[in-house]
């Protein structure tokens, strides 16, 4: 009997989680510990190229920094996370990262969180925290 590595059809294939963040060094670190937590994890570092990725591939859960779309009067980060919710599955986890304690005082943040039922997570935090949100997001979303 001929036995293939890496041939096991019995077993679903991992999580992919799309990582944009304006500071590369966090992207980097939150991907580690995704991929050794069993996800596939893919870092972007700018809108463009995220939303580039995202009309080829579906990824199962996205974290959005809410930095990345720094141009005061930029719909570049909604218009990505309305792309995201209009897609097959428009209830795939996604958690948007920025550093405003009172996010709802933001106009535009505000109608980011509300519109689109997205989790804002505070930053500074640490990477291993939000890996375990993201992993147990994915279970509620896949039903386990």
């Amino acid at each position: 009997m001929d036995e293939r590595p890496g041939s096991k059809p019995w077993q679903p294939k991992p999580f992919s989680v799309a990582v944009l963040d304006s500071d590369a060094y966090l992207a980097d670190t939150l991907c580690g510990l995704l991929r050794d937590s069993g996800f596939v994890a893919s870092a972007f570092y700018d809108i463009a190229s995220l939303l580039q990725a995202h009309q080829t591939t579906r990824f199962d859960a996205y974290v959005l920094d809410y930095l990345a779309d720094w141009l005061p009067q930029s719909r570049a980060l909604e218009n990505l996370i309305g792309s995201i919710r209009g897609s097959t599955d428009g209830n795939v986890p996604i958690f948007v990262l920025g550093n405003q304690t009172a996010p709802e005082r933001i106009e535009r943040l505000e109608n980011i969180i509300m519109r689109y039922k997205v989790r804002y997570v505070l930053k500074p935090l640490r990477a291993s925290y939000l890996a375990k949100r993201i992993g147990e997001a994915l279970a509620r979303h896949a039903g386990l």
